[in-house]
């Protein structure tokens, strides 16, 4: 009997059938017609599966001893252990995100039993993917009509200069050159060909649902609207629906509780920091071992877990890593390439173009902060601004207009700062300046009325401050004097004065935002570029009080204890602004100065350091008294020893000083000279200012 007949008419080899296409083994024999033009030699029969009744597997269930022993959660006053794999054996999923029983069994078995029920051979599977993959994918009959939706594995093909760019144009033709699309199709990988058999069973964990409620409500009020990366009608809506087969992502659910433990736990920073431990764990799990294949999601996720600080580390770890992972996995993607015209489901072109700008701006203020190249590049991107339509999925408390003049805003800093990089001569460097402030100025004059300071009321918008944070920061790193700069100086001329007087303004302006921000609560929603904008007005008020001119300095100390204060209170959401805090407290040395009053001598105290003080502002509202108590020290020292100096020294920005106040005598400033010998302390490395935060 011929080969044919043995086989059973419709039987398919084992290639065939992972490929789904027809094939021929029943007329042709084995191997079929397909493995032969493929050279391939292990052609076989698919063995179907024998169903079981479930009456059966129960009984084969019970019989097996566990394969896992049982793991505990970590004890946060969560209730996890009730929400654990084990037990929701026995008990439906009452969170969102949990895996189904097959995907949970795989997870914890030996590796030769598959991931979502799906029967592995690794080997053979993994070397058929490897040589058919880009066969597959290039031989699409539909791949220029094909969508790109959640059956399909998205595929960017470069630039010009990829093969596979040069390979789709050579099979497609005209059909595809016309459009300029860069982004098509193809088969989704299984999990197993993307993942480690193994995940640890606590990135499963979840709190109680009424928990997992109260972190989401939080990240959606106080995070989401101005750090949109998340869609959040159609995550809710898959998190309320808990349909197995349209469940919510558990990295970006993971993901999102770390944000939102960030902006729940106001106060209690001790909470708030274990939990987001906890959570950052498990969605770093997930993360590391490629459990999402949606590469989409880990885009989101990892930008999300920017918002957690994990230790020192500010290369391999935090923000810098991984917005370094975000973007270069949306650049794999084709994120920076408008996908417009290309097959993908138009809500995640909306997504993709928000998170890309989102991604943007963020890489550019980390950038500043670290003084390190950006990782993006707007000359290799084409993608569009973003649009009203993008936000329109993103919940009802969403802040478009402040999303698009950030990113404009972003555009505008970054283009500066390549300019002065590439400046070589300091007349190149002042004309690039120059060009940055037309159009920061032109920015600020077309900023929308809901965006301008004079118009908020009723408390402070916690985004457009922010904006004008990073606005701020960005004067006074483009005209900030660098130390030791004399040639530049000279060059200057006239524009010194200029550049002194946008630095000095500016400070004022971070520092009475901060303060604002600080007494209506609202530091909860601040990204950790905050840190930088408070960090450089610092700098720039630590200069102003070692001005020779004392009214000058006494109101740049008042600012300088202020911005202090709101300092104090970042460190409690953003650890890593502690080290910033303990550099400029340390800076200031505590001693005391000999007064002569009139009635015997006395010693007191001139400049008190901020770090005896409590920072935290009064629960009234108002500052506490350590704003004014160096200004009165050094108001009765000057006073003391300056019987001319009759009038109260002027508070607020140091505006409209008399002219008599501006002519103090010789003895005054020496008198000012000597305090400052005494009582400032120049912080270290003060000519670079060095920080690992």
């Amino acid at each position: 009997m011929n080969q044919p007949d043995l086989l059973q008419r419709g039987a398919a080899c084992t290639a065939c059938h992972q490929r789904k296409v027809k094939c021929d083994a029943h007329d042709v024999g084995l191997p079929c017609s397909n493995c032969r033009s493929t050279e391939r030699s292990d052609c076989r029969l698919h063995q179907k599966r024998k169903r079981v009744s479930k009456a059966t597997r129960a009984a084969a269930t019970a019989a097996e001893p566990p394969t896992t022993p049982k793991t505990l959660a970590p004890s946060l006053g969560l209730d996890e252990a009730a929400e654990s794999p084990q037990s929701d054996r026995a008990n439906p999923p009452s969170s969102p995100g949990n895996v189904d029983e097959t995907q949970r069994t795989s997870l914890s078995t030996p590796a030769s039993i598959g991931v979502a029920g799906v029967d592995i051979h690794a080997a053979e599977n993994g070397e058929y993917l490897y040589k058919r993959h880009l066969v597959e994918f290039i031989d699409q009959p539909e791949l220029v009509e094909r969508p790109i939706d959640n059956k399909a594995r998205l595929t960017y093909i470069g630039s010009e200069v990829s093969n596979i760019n040069f390979l789709v144009h050579q099979q497609f033709g005209a059909r595809v050159r016309a459009s300029g699309v860069c982004h098509y199709p193809t088969d989704r990988i299984g999990r197993h060909m993307t993942s480690h058999n193994r995940v640890p069973l606590d990135a499963f964990q979840l709190p109680p649902k009424s928990l997992v409620d109260q972190l989401l409500t939080a990240y959606f009020r106080h995070a989401n609207p101005g750090f949109p990366v998340v869609d959040e009608r159609i995550f809710i809506r898959q998190y309320r629906a808990r349909d197995p087969s349209n469940p919510p992502s558990l990295l970006l659910l993971q993901a999102i509780l770390v944000v939102g433990a960030h902006v729940l736990y106001d106060s209690d920073h001790e909470t708030r920091n274990s939990c987001k431990m906890v959570f950052f764990r498990r969605a770093k799990s997930l993360y590391d071992t490629g459990f999402e294949r949606n590469r989409d999601t880990v885009v989101q996720a990892a930008l999300l877990l920017t918002w957690h600080t994990d230790g020192v580390e500010d290369v391999t770890a935090n923000a810098w890593f991984w917005l370094g992972a975000a973007v270069r996995t949306a650049m794999g993607l084709g994120m920076h390439r408008d996908a417009d015209g290309s097959t993908l489901v138009t809500h995640n072109k909306h997504m993709w173009r928000r998170v890309w700008w989102l991604l943007f701006q963020s890489d550019v203020w980390v950038s500043l902060q670290y003084g390190r190249p950006q990782s993006v590049h707007l000359e290799d991107c084409t993608v569009q601004k973003l649009k009203m339509a993008d936000f329109q999925d993103c919940g009802d408390d969403v802040r478009p207009e402040y999303m698009m003049q950030m990113s404009q805003l972003a555009v505008i800093v970054s283009e500066a700062v390549r300019a002065r990089s590439r400046a070589i001569t300091v007349e190149a460097n002042i004309l690039a300046v120059q060009k940055s402030d037309e159009k920061l100025a032109s920015w600020a004059l077309r900023l929308p009325h809901s965006l301008q300071l004079h118009t908020i009321s009723g408390g402070i918008d916690p985004w457009t401050a922010n904006l004008h944070l990073h606005y701020n920061m960005a004067l006074i790193l483009l005209h900030r004097l660098q130390p030791q700069s004399k040639a530049r100086a000279e060059h200057l001329g006239r524009r010194l004065d200029d550049n002194l007087e946008i630095c000095v303004a500016a400070a004022g302006s971070i520092q009475s935002l901060f303060q604002q921000l600080c007494e209506a609560n609202n530091l909860r929603s601040l990204w950790i570029s905050a840190i930088n904008c408070l960090f450089t007005a610092l700098i720039q008020l630590s200069s102003e009080i070692r001005l020779s001119n004392p009214l000058l300095a006494v109101s740049a100390l008042r600012r300088y204890d202020s911005a202090l204060i709101s300092l104090k209170q970042l460190s409690r959401h953003w650890p890593n602004a502690e080290s910033v805090l303990h550099f400029f407290e340390k800076s200031i040395r505590v001693n005391s100065v000999e007064t002569t009053p009139a009635n015997g001598q006395d010693n007191s105290p001139l400049f008190v350091s901020s770090s005896n003080q409590d920072l935290r502002p009064s629960e009234t509202g108002k500052e506490s008294d350590l704003d004014n108590s160096h200004e009165e020290h050094l108001h009765d020292t000057i006073q003391n020893k300056s019987p001319c100096l009759v009038q109260p020294l002027p508070v607020a920005d140091g505006r409209g000083f008399s002219q008599d106040l501006l002519g103090a005598t010789e003895e005054i400033h020496d008198a000012w000279k000597q305090w400052q010998t005494e009582n400032w302390s120049t912080p270290e490395f003060s000519d670079d200012y060095l920080f690992t935060f």
